[in-house]
């Protein structure tokens, strides 16, 4: 039986079965939040990119919590192994609106 153990110290130790296995599970949702986070705020009347920068942030924060508060040990895996980081890389990726109204904010 396959035991994914997610949020746990010994992460590193796993197979390439279950790493591959725990990367999907962190992946895929963080594709479909990650873009549909963004296609949200940009679908939004908003006036100005500060507005569509503190709306998105504060939309993020509150996705990250709700996780949090659903499943501790899964974002656990966030901050202990090389699949968790694939979440936050994906997640923070896909929303590229994102950055390029911070990139418009900043003049950069």
């Amino acid at each position: 039986m396959l035991k994914l153990n997610l949020g746990k110290p010994d992460s590193k130790n796993e197979g390439f079965f279950v790493l591959n296995v725990k990367s999907m599970m962190l992946i895929v949702p963080a594709i479909v939040l990650g873009h549909y986070l963004d296609e949200l705020v940009d679908n939004m009347q908003l006036k100005t990119n500060l507005q569509k920068v503190i709306v998105q942030t504060l939309l993020n924060v509150a996705i990250i919590y709700a996780m949090h508060k659903i499943s501790r040990s899964y974002t656990r895996e966030f901050q202990v192994s090389l699949a968790g980081l694939f979440f936050s890389a994906l997640f923070f990726g896909m929303q590229t609106n994102y950055i390029k109204n911070l990139k418009k904010l900043l003049d950069y």
